[in-house]
């Protein structure tokens, strides 16, 4: 159990890699190293990330946007 009063430096390099679960009176905290695959994750499940794609889809669509590989033809002269 670790003291509410410990610096989180301290706890987040005694835990190291393999993350904690943290309870304080009402509340739990899951404390994990990010990886690739865990900032995808929250990536994909954030509201605010969701609305921005679907903004830049809809501009694609009304022709603001060019995609990569309408940019690369137009450069090399296809």
């Amino acid at each position: 159990m670790y003291d509410p009063n410990t610096p989180i430096g301290e706890v987040l390099h005694a835990v190291g890699s393999d993350g904690i679960i943290l309870e304080t009176e009402g509340n739990t905290y899951a404390v994990l190293p990010l990886d690739d695959n865990l900032i995808d994750y929250l990536l994909e499940r954030n509201p605010k990330y969701i609305d921005s794609c679907q903004e830049i889809r809809q501009r694609m669509r009304a022709g603001q946007f060019r995609s990569h590989d309408e940019v690369k033809r137009r450069f090399s002269g296809e």
